[in-house]
Parts: C-alpha cells; sequence; structure tokens
C-alpha cells in the first residue's frame, strides 16, 4: 500500500462495536452500553481490546457519564442459561475485591497491600438482583456440591452481555518483562508477590493462578522509582475453607483436564503435584487444594521464582526432575532466594512455608563494591580505542610505486584527511542554510501557530459568551422552575391544611354525634328502669287488690276452717321444703299482673265450677288454687328471664355498635394518614424527577458545546494543516459508533482517496494521548 501523502494524516480509530477477533458474524460480541456520540446513548466509549481468553474479552473504554475515566471492561463472550456459572465466576471475582480485598470497612483491609491487586469498580452480571443480600450466602447458595448448573438453569435480570468495571493497568505483563529484569527488580517482585499471597490468607483465600501472565509491572527500576506490581485475573480464586478441597461444583472445579498431549500439560506448570493428579484421572476424586490452603500459591510463587531464575523453558525442564530429585534444585541466592526456600516451595504440601515465612528467609543481594565497578569500567574503557571525531581515517592499506607499505598509509590518510577537512567545510555551509531555512520556516509555523490560536482564542470567547447566554437562560429557567415548584408546594400545604380542617371537623362531628348517641342510651336506659320500676310496682297493686278480693270471695266456714288449719300449721314446725315454697309463691303474688279471671266475682267462678268440684273434699279445693299459683310462678319467672336476656343482648348490641363505629373512624383515620405520605412521597419523587431532567439538560448543553468546539478544531485543522504538530486536536478524534456498527472490520492502514481531517473523532480526555501514563 501507498504511503498517505502529506495532506493526509493516520488518525487513531476507536475499536468498533462489534469485536474484530471473531472470524464469523455469529461469534462477534455486541459490546454492552456502548456510547452513541450521536444519540448520546451508552455509557462507555470503547477504544481497542486489551486482551482475550476463552471466556471473556477485557476492552479499554472510557466512561462518558460515571467520571470513572478510562477503565477496563471485561465482557463475557458466552452468555445463556447453560454458561450461567461462567458469569458466577466473572460476579464472584468483582465481589471478591469490592467485599474483600478493597473493602475498607473490613478490619482486614491494608491500604499497601490492596495496592498489589487490581481493583474492581462495578459489577453488571445480574447476580446481585438475584440474591440474597449478602454475598457469602449468595456464593454457599451457588458453590453448594449440590447445586447442579446443568439442570438448574438460571435467567439473569440483564439485557445485554454480562460485563465487569476494573481500573486500568498500565505496563507489562511479568512474563514479557523477565528477560529484561535485573536481579534486584526479580528479588523486589518475589517479595512483593509473597506480601500479596500473605494479604489473601487473612481472607483465607487462595488464588490458583498466579503466574507471570496475570501480573503487570506498572513500573520499573529508576534512580528514584521502584519496580511496582499489580496482580489480575481472580477469576479462579476460591475459599480454602472446610469441604472446598473436595467440592465436586463446576464453578469451584478450574483444573479439571490439563490437555490430551505432554506438551499441552506442560503448560500447566503451576499446578501443585497434587492437584496435577486429579486433574488427569477424569474419572477419579476431585482435588481443587490440598490442606494447608497456602499450599497451592506457595507451589505457584516457587514455580514462578524458577522462571526468573532460569526462563520458562528450561524451567520447566528442571521442574519436572525436581519431583522425583529434589536435590536438583537451583541456587537462587542471584535474586535473594535461598536454595532450601525453594525447595521447600517445590517440595509436598505440608512442607511448603506461608507467605510470611517465606518474606522472613529472602536474603539480601551481593552486589558489587563501587571500588570494583570502577576499576572495571576503567578497564573497558582502555581496551577501547579512541577515534577522531572530526573526520574519518581509512585502514585500507594501499601500495604505491617506489615506496613502502608504510609511506603509502601515511599519503592515504593525509588525503582523507583533506579530503575529510574540505568536506567538513561544505557541511558546514549546507548545516547553515538549513538551520536558516529551518528557522524561517519554524517562524512562519509559529506565526501560524499565533494567529490560529487568535482566531481560537476568538472563538472561545464567542462559545464562551454563548455559553454564559445559555446558562443565564437555563438559570432563568431553573428559577421560573423553582417559582413553580415553591407556588405547587404552596398550593399542596393549603390543600393539606384543609383537608387537615375538614378532618378535624369531621371527627369533631363524630364526637359530638358519639356523645349524643350515648345520652341517647343513657336516657333510654333511665326509661327503662323506671318502666321496670312502674311494673313491679303496678304488679305489687294488683297482687295486693287479688289478695283482698280473694279474701273477700271465701265463705265464713272456709276462713274458720282455715284459720283452724292455720293455727294447727302453726303449732308445728316448719320445714325447709315447706319454707321454700312459701317464699316463692310470696315471691309469685308480688310478681304476677293482675288478672282478669282473678277478678270474677265469686258467684261466677262458682257457677263456673262443677259439681263434683263443689262436691270435693276441702283438702282438694284448698290443693288446686295452690297448684295454680305454683303454675303461674312459673311462668311468670320464665317471661322475666327472657325480659332480661333481651335486654342484655339488646345492650350489648348497642356497644358493640358504637365499638364498630370507632373502629371504622380509626380507620378512617389511619387511611388519611397513608393518603398523606403517598402524597408526600409524590412530591419528593417530582422534585428528584425535575432536579435528574435539569442535570440531563445540563449534560446535553455541554455536549452541544463540545460538538461547536469539534467543529471549529476541525475548521482550522482543515485551513492550516500540518501547521502546529503538536497542537492537541491533531491526534484525531473519536469515530462514532453508528458508522462502525455498520461495517464488520475495520482496514489496519489509511485509506487512500480520504482525507481523514474531515472524518476526525471527537476529542479525547488529555490521558487518551498517553497510554503509559498512570492508572485511572
Amino acid at each position: 500500500m501507498a504511503k498517505p501523502s502529506k495532506d493526509e494524516e493516520e488518525i487513531a480509530v476507536p475499536a468498533p462495536v462489534f469485536s474484530v477477533t471473531a472470524k464469523d458474524d455469529k461469534d462477534k460480541i455486541a459490546l454492552p452500553d456502548a456510547h452513541d456520540p450521536v444519540t448520546g446513548h451508552g455509557r462507555w466509549l470503547y477504544e481497542g481490546r486489551l486482551g482475550e481468553g476463552g471466556l471473556a474479552t477485557v476492552f479499554r473504554a472510557w466512561d462518558c457519564k460515571g467520571g470513572l475515566g478510562f477503565v477496563a471492561v471485561k465482557v463475557l463472550k458466552k452468555h445463556s442459561k447453560a454458561h450461567a456459572r461462567h458469569a458466577f465466576a466473572m460476579h464472584r471475582e468483582s465481589q471478591w475485591s469490592l467485599e474483600r480485598l478493597h473493602n475498607r470497612a473490613d478490619p482486614r483491609y491494608s491500604e499497601e497491600h490492596a495496592k498489589l491487586f487490581a481493583r474492581y469498580l462495578e459489577d453488571h452480571t445480574g447476580f446481585v438482583e438475584l440474591g440474597p443480600e449478602d454475598f457469602e450466602e449468595r456464593r454457599k447458595d451457588f458453590e453448594s456440591p449440590s447445586f447442579d448448573w446443568y439442570k438448574q438453569r438460571i435467567d439473569l435480570p440483564i439485557a445485554s452481555k454480562p460485563y465487569v468495571v476494573m481500573e486500568l493497568v498500565k505496563g507489562e505483563t511479568l512474563q514479557v518483562a523477565m528477560p529484561s529484569m535485573s536481579a534486584t527488580e526479580k528479588r523486589q517482585v518475589i517479595l512483593q508477590c509473597a506480601t500479596a499471597l500473605e494479604y489473601l490468607e487473612r481472607f483465607h483465600m487462595i488464588h490458583r493462578d498466579f503466574r507471570g501472565c496475570n501480573m503487570h509491572l506498572i513500573a520499573r527500576e529508576k534512580p528514584n522509582e521502584s519496580c511496582q506490581l499489580k496482580i489480575l485475573d481472580l477469576g479462579v480464586m476460591i475459599s480454602s475453607e472446610a469441604g472446598m478441597e473436595v467440592n465436586c461444583n463446576m464453578a469451584v472445579q478450574a483444573f479439571r483436564r490439563r490437555g490430551e498431549t505432554e506438551e499441552k500439560r506442560k503448560r500447566y506448570d503451576w499446578l501443585p503435584w497434587e492437584v496435577r493428579s486429579a486433574c488427569d484421572e477424569l474419572q477419579g476424586a476431585v482435588k481443587n487444594f490440598e490442606p494447608p490452603g497456602h499450599s497451592f500459591d506457595a507451589f505457584s510463587l516457587g514455580v514462578l521464582i524458577l522462571h526468573l531464575l532460569l526462563g520458562k523453558t528450561k524451567a520447566r525442564s528442571v521442574l519436572d526432575s525436581l519431583q522425583d530429585h529434589p536435590e536438583r534444585t537451583p541456587d537462587g541466592c542471584g535474586i535473594g532466594v535461598p536454595k532450601e526456600l525453594l525447595g521447600n516451595l517445590l517440595a509436598e504440601a505440608a512442607k511448603r512455608p506461608r507467605p510470611r515465612e517465606v518474606c522472613a528467609q529472602l536474603v539480601p543481594l551481593r552486589l558489587k563494591s563501587p571500588q570494583k565497578e570502577a576499576a572495571v569500567s576503567a578497564e573497558k574503557a582502555e581496551a577501547t580505542p579512541a577515534v577522531p571525531s572530526c573526520h574519518t581515517v581509512s585502514h585500507t592499506t594501499t601500495k604505491m610505486e617506489g615506496s613502502s607499505d608504510e609511506e603509502g598509509e601515511m599519503e592515504v590518510v593525509e588525503m582523507d584527511t583533506k579530503k575529510g577537512t574540505e568536506t567538513i567545510g561544505q557541511k558546514k555551509d549546507n548545516d547553515t542554510a538549513a538551520k536558516e531555512a529551518a528557522a524561517k520556516e519554524a517562524a512562519a509555523k509559529i506565526a501560524a501557530a499565533k494567529e490560529a490560536a487568535a482566531k481560537v482564542a476568538a472563538a472561545k470567547k464567542a462559545a464562551a459568551k454563548e455559553a454564559a447566554a445559555r446558562e443565564a437562560a437555563a438559570k432563568e429557567a431553573a428559577a421560573k422552575e423553582a417559582a413553580a415548584k415553591e407556588a405547587a408546594a404552596k398550593e399542596a400545604a393549603a390543600k393539606e391544611a384543609a383537608a387537615k380542617e375538614a378532618a378535624a371537623k369531621e371527627a369533631a362531628a363524630k364526637e359530638a354525634a358519639a356523645k349524643e348517641a350515648t345520652a341517647k342510651e343513657a336516657a333510654a336506659k333511665e326509661a327503662a328502669a323506671k318502666e321496670a320500676a312502674a311494673k313491679e310496682a303496678a304488679a305489687k297493686e294488683a297482687a295486693a287488690k287479688e289478695a283482698a278480693k280473694e279474701a273477700a270471695t271465701i265463705p265464713k266456714h272456709d276462713v274458720g276452717r282455715r284459720s283452724k288449719s292455720r293455727s294447727r300449721s302453726r303449732n308445728r314446725k316448719e320445714s325447709s321444703l315447706e319454707r321454700k315454697q312459701r317464699l316463692r309463691r310470696e315471691r309469685a303474688r308480688h310478681l304476677l299482673p293482675e288478672d282478669p279471671a282473678r277478678s270474677q266475682a265469686p258467684e261466677e267462678k262458682a257457677a263456673k265450677r262443677p259439681l263434683a268440684e263443689e262436691t270435693a273434699p276441702d283438702a282438694d279445693a284448698a290443693g288446686a288454687p295452690a297448684k295454680e299459683a305454683r303454675r303461674d310462678v312459673r311462668d311468670v319467672t320464665h317471661v322475666s328471664v327472657l325480659d332480661l336476656l333481651r335486654r342484655q343482648q339488646a345492650v350489648e348490641k348497642e356497644q358493640e355498635e358504637v365499638a364498630e363505629a370507632r373502629r371504622k373512624e380509626q380507620r378512617l383515620q389511619a387511611q388519611k394518614q397513608e393518603e398523606r405520605r403517598a402524597e408526600e412521597e409524590r412530591q419528593k419523587q417530582a422534585q428528584q424527577a425535575l432536579q435528574m431532567q435539569a442535570q440531563y439538560q445540563q449534560m446535553q448543553m455541554q455536549m452541544q458545546w463540545a460538538q461547536h468546539a469539534e467543529l471549529l478544531q476541525r475548521h482550522l485543522l482543515g485551513a492550516f494543516p500540518g501547521a502546529f504538530p503538536g497542537f492537541p486536536g491533531a491526534c484525531g478524534f473519536g469515530t462514532p459508533m453508528t458508522a462502525l456498527q455498520a461495517a464488520p472490520s475495520v482496514p489496519a492502514g489509511p485509506v487512500p482517496g480520504v482525507v481523514s481531517k474531515a472524518s476526525a473523532p471527537p476529542p479525547k480526555p488529555a490521558d487518551a494521548a498517553s497510554p503509559a501514563g498512570p492508572a485511572q
């Protein structure tokens, strides 16, 4: 492909919306929540792919709405109910960071130790919404040996791909940097690795993927700067609690099979001996790690030390022989690791030291003294021949006629010296002219740059005026909106006061009605009592009248007979039963109402009485009225009890009605209070919605201002191409995402015949031009 002309410039093209690593369209990854500069939707402006594995792809992105700056977005490739366990692994690694390693509220937190691990910022996998709220309970549910990921399908409450957001870690991987590292750097890396494993041991966690490709060096050894390490990828990290070493859950098993060939199995050299054998036996027992819990990562640290000491290829060949011949362990004192310590790290699980013991057993490096280094540098300087810097001397020997070889060499050297002198003079003149031309060109560029800067300043002033006008309009609109809100609040307060007053009036009316009902009830009771007393008095009076009538109707001979019998009965002692009967008859006589049959004349009663009854003995005639009186007493007693029950029921019914009315009133008051609370909540939500709308309008205004500035910069770059290469706008702008969605791939080089300035992307933040800058 032909090189681009001076008029064309190569610009940096951001990453497309779809992954360019996929071969077919079906395998392409739709990036979640991608930002569209045209519509303003989406949060992440994807700029490139940082790495890709079997399950996920990591992209470099800019946070357009959240204020996180540049971040690393890890997106899951496959997402379905069958692959939910991969999303859970991504969720678990983010929670390890959020809830454990980087949680300042945890008493085990240490800022110095937490810096050694990449920090996770957000979790968008959907498992947090599934519950339960506590991460430990959620993890134990999904890591239970009885949980089957194939049978129990999980629907995650997310619309796009599950992903997590991490801090952007810059630098180079430890695996790439190993060949160029010094002994001091290697010792610092080993010390930081042991410190990181000690921090993991506080939380009872096992990394299980502790190797060079998962570590970054974000700073190398300099005069005032030391080597600094960052540990990545917590995807296979598990807890070392009891029962996890033989847990058969698919989310816990990470290394079930290493490979079919021996060459593929050698790649898993960081796995301990006991885990390797369980991985190769597909039908055997599960072995996630061997107690104690630190033994897994301690072995991985020993393998990493071998890589730093011998290199990856040689370290693997030596490692295969160390299991049977531990005496062949190399000595790592050159990088601060004694031979005995390295042998224990690569021994069986029970002998492997803890991370803090590793830190304590590291030895200082044996550096050369300054005198020896000075002597070595002097010897090197003496052994190096000095070459004149003013001209070039030819070392070819040419033999001339009538002269020796030495004379010929001297003549050639003199001729070359003269030619070199002449050449040097010519070069000086040429350099002077070139410098003058370059100075003129630089002056012209500076003048053009000043003119362009003046134009930019004028444009900025105009944009500032326009922004001030917009801001004033926005403030005025906000003031109007605030006044409207205040009026609405006053109206709502007036309505609420009126409602309260109406409720108070209604309550007073109900209370007055209740008092009136109580007074009526008391009056009714009093009237009933008076009526009962009147009835009782009437009954007594009727009984007295009846007794008088009966006494008047009795014949004289009956009276004498009865008086004789009474005198005889008084003489004998009255029994208790007869006394009870007598009292009952007297009581009934007082309670009986006036009977019209009793008020009949004696003559009529005698006429109605049968002849046999008249001729009956006196005893029968005297016993008949007693029986009739007892029958009347029973009837009167029965009637009075029923009346009492009815009155009691009526009173209870009235009391229940009053209680029901009170309960109904309480329910109405509670309902009104609930309605008032709901109205207040709706007012709060409306205020929040208005605030969010104001913020959204302000963001839209900022985006419009940015677009105006972008158009102005494009105009200036088109008017003065190549005039000021150091200008910020010359670095290129972001390409709109909608234009990239239509194309499955982007060509690697510049497009011929297209001026890239015309399609320049929007300006990036200051950090975008320096990929090796500090992490956000």
